[in-house]
């Protein structure tokens, strides 16, 4: 796995040209978590996604939190699976399926390419981290976001499994270098 301490976005679109990275990662979540309704059902049973909405997901990776979930999927008018990764959204679709109301797009939040205000709903789970220029980033979420919407934006905390992990093996030289760019620590000033 390849450590992004800082901002640069070349990392990061190496760490995700493939989907081997993200799936070892969920892989670990889903053998060791202690949440038995798993992080995908938790985080998507949050969404409030009324019927006709228009949906945007920024980040979507490999599509996994809509995999058979047509219910959700039908009741969007429009849901928009983006990505700055060709490879993740290559198999979003296979994982995801076609649908007439769903696009794949390859998009970076610093530069949403959609008019204002016409999204009910935008997305962005474990992926504002990365974005080099957050403040940037969230403001186009904000654009192209309807007043009255809903932004859902999931993170990890800093003080984790790296944290742990580092200290157990810093003998071994291993250090937690985990981006700290937007955190549960941080991530609510950021949003504020």
């Amino acid at each position: 796995m390849i450590v992004n301490k800082g901002n640069d976005i070349s990392v990061v679109k190496q760490q995700y040209a493939t989907a081997n990275n993200l799936c070892t990662r969920m892989s670990i979540h889903d053998k060791y978590s202690t949440n038995k309704t798993g992080f995908g059902n938790w985080i998507v049973s949050n969404y409030r996604i009324e019927k006709g909405m228009k949906v945007l997901e920024l980040g979507c990776g490999i599509g996994d939190m809509w995999k058979n979930r047509e219910s959700l999927i039908r009741a969007c008018s429009k849901l928009v699976h983006s990505d700055f990764s060709e490879g993740m959204l290559a198999i979003a679709k296979e994982n995801v399926g076609n649908y007439d109301n769903v696009e794949y797009k390859v998009v970076d939040i610093q530069e949403i390419p959609y008019e204002d205000e016409i999204f009910d709903v935008v997305i962005a789970n474990m992926m504002l981290y990365h974005v080099p220029d957050i403040y940037r980033g969230l403001a186009e979420v904000r654009r192209v976001l309807k007043k009255g919407g809903s932004f859902y934006c999931a993170t990890y905390g800093e003080h984790g499994i790296t944290e742990y992990l580092s200290k157990i093996l810093s003998a071994y030289g291993v250090e937690d270098k985990l981006n700290k760019n937007f955190t549960l620590q941080n991530g609510y000033a950021i949003l504020s």
